[in-house]
């Protein structure tokens, strides 16, 4: 997937299994990709040459170290090493010039220190000390502890840091591979999921497939500047965003909240529109978005649409084959970004945008996708939408309570991914 920093988990399997599970969780709500054994084969076991490739062509390398040493192949590869998988990973994690994350259980009082592979654990922990690279190290005792140390030391990803750095400097090493995204063809295409004549309303579903940070991401790392200890989530169960960003502001002032937003957008791998940004705007000619990034004007580059872009307190474009309606602004124009409680009012003064949108929604029906609908104003537009034409939500998860809630809004729910959704093969 483009954009996406791929983060190898390597570990002894039978000691580790919470923990491991701990970390893929946090690795995957950063928006991150994690790879792992498990994820390779049912099992976790596999050959050295699946391992090696998914190593090497991984970002960052994330070593736990538990009880145990591990299993030593006594055949293929590396058995003539006589070293333990996990071993030999992390040997090919260094060799690679991968960033390595390493962490380290603390072991219990009177933990086994005498057999042969409690010896071969104490070696390889003292060895694994002794690197002198600025490789990260954290101990932790318990899983959930493990998974906080673990997210807070991969926000660094996104932030201008070593880690940053690194990860960037390894995706340029790579040598060019083709990208899904060159292989769609760049003429329209009839996408039998969508509503005739329907608008998108695009959420950060879209953002985060491609490689963007999602928005506990931006919260915490927003928070941290502020001295806020709670995780990302935390923030936004208590906060909304608009708080967050109003607090500050105040602080900081406008122009460092702006560079902090521009910080984490600017990630360390290029963020490419996705197959389901290119067919988006290959299906709608209205797309209303509260994404700030740019990726649906390079997917209407990318296939030659004709594209014009409308925001709040910006004068309506004239009429083009896509409108992308960017409804909190864009990333290019600090100037139209709705980050506070204040840029939100000020918004929402902005009559003649605001009566366009208003206008398609009571013409045309709309198709929701990857949008949460948590906000003030999506909820707004859609409440006020005409529920005689079709709506449709478009979420891989959806329960009772989902659907309960979508009535509300006329909109039926469809337990989809976005590329599956606009897949035009689908139906045939």
């Amino acid at each position: 997937m483009p954009g996406k920093v791929r983060v190898f988990i390597s570990s002894t399997m039978e000691d580790l299994a919470n923990e491991r599970q701990s970390v893929v969780e946090q690795v995957a709500g950063l928006g991150l990709e994690p790879v792992n054994a498990e994820g390779l084969l049912p099992n976790g076991s596999g050959s050295w040459d699946l391992l090696s490739d998914e190593i090497e062509n991984s970002h960052i390398f994330v070593l736990l170290m538990g009880d145990r040493y591990g299993w030593i192949p006594d055949r293929g590869p590396g058995a003539a090493m006589d070293k333990s998988v996990t071993h030999l990973e992390a040997d090919l994690a260094r060799a690679s010039s991968l960033p390595i994350l390493l962490f380290v259980k603390r072991l219990k009082y009177g933990a086994d220190s005498a057999s042969p592979d409690a010896i071969r654990r104490d070696k390889f922990r003292k060895e694994v000390g002794a690197w002198e690279d600025g490789q990260f190290r954290a101990e932790f005792d318990l899983a959930i502890d493990l998974g906080h140390k673990v997210r807070e030391a991969l926000q660094g990803v996104f932030q201008d840091t070593y880690l940053k750095r690194a990860v960037r400097k390894k995706e340029l090493s790579n040598a060019p591979s083709p990208q899904a995204i060159d292989q769609v063809p760049p003429v329209p295409l009839a996408v039998p999921g969508t509503s005739a004549g329907s608008v998108l309303l695009a959420g950060a579903g879209f953002s985060i497939s491609a490689g963007y940070p999602t928005a506990s991401s931006l919260a915490e790392i927003l928070g941290n500047r502020l001295g806020l200890t709670l995780n990302g989530s935390e923030m936004l169960e208590r906060h909304s965003f608009a708080e967050i960003a109003s607090f500050a502001e105040r602080k900081m002032g406008r122009g460092a909240l702006v560079g902090v937003i521009r910080e984490l957008l600017d990630t360390p791998i290029p963020v490419k529109p996705t197959p389901a940004h290119i067919r988006a705007v290959q299906s709608f000619s209205s797309i209303f978005t509260t994404n700030y990034d740019l990726l649906f004007e390079r997917a209407c580059q990318l296939t030659g649409r004709k594209y014009a872009v409308a925001t709040p307190h910006r004068p309506l474009p004239d009429p083009a084959a896509v409108t992308i309606y960017k409804i909190d602004g864009s990333i290019d124009d600090p100037d139209t970004l709705v980050l506070t409680h204040h840029d939100a009012t000020r918004a929402a003064t902005a009559k003649a945008f605001w009566e366009a949108v208003s206008g398609l929604l009571t013409t045309h029906g709309v198709d929701v996708i990857g949008h949460s609908i948590r906000d003030v104003t999506s909820q707004r537009l859609l409440s006020a939408r005409n529920l005689s034409l079709p709506g449709t939500y478009v979420c891989p998860y959806l329960d009772e309570l989902d659907m309960i809630r979508l009535a509300t809004y006329g909109l039926k729910g469809v337990i989809e991914t976005a590329e599956s959704f606009l897949t035009p093969s689908k139906s045939t």
